[in-house]
């Protein structure tokens, strides 16, 4: 006979979080708009890994990052970072400080972490991959030329 009071095993929710599919879209979104976005407040808002080590945070849209000017960050504007000045500054800066990239955090501590090695990897090659089929889109300087992101 069956028991009537056990309960059935929950299923898994057919949305799973797949990181690798969040993180290709952030770096195609963020080199389509030419931009990302980041808190500022005499400094760049830092968060932690869950190993405890310093990462940036930084967001694709302002709305996002809207969601995270609260508690310790309540004093923090959203800041616009062009993506020649990421690829340019403020990767090699984190690469030398020795701090991950946090994408998109939300409010509930979720988020996509990246070394920032791998991150201009991977910008430079979709940045690549664009140059290819569109050189046009270049021409105004927004978008970094791929040939010029220094890797080392």
């Amino acid at each position: 006979m069956r028991n009537p009071y056990q309960r059935k095993a929950a299923k898994a929710p057919n949305n799973t979080y797949n990181a690798q599919e969040i993180y290709k879209q952030f770096v195609e979104t963020i080199v389509g708009q030419g931009y990302v976005h980041a808190l500022y407040d005499d400094g760049w808002a830092l968060c932690a890994t869950p190993t405890g080590q310093r990462a940036f945070a930084i967001w694709q849209t302002k709305g996002l990052a809207k969601l995270l000017v609260k508690d310790n960050w309540a004093n923090y504007q959203i800041q616009e970072i062009s993506l020649k000045d990421f690829v340019e500054k403020v990767i090699p800066f984190l690469r030398q400080e020795n701090t991950s990239v946090s994408m998109d955090l939300t409010p509930e501590g979720q988020n996509v972490l990246v070394a920032p090695e791998k991150l201009l990897v991977d910008i430079k090659n979709y940045l690549y991959q664009i140059y290819v089929q569109k050189p046009e889109l270049f021409k105004d300087a927004k978008l970094p030329l791929p040939r010029n992101i220094r890797l080392n």
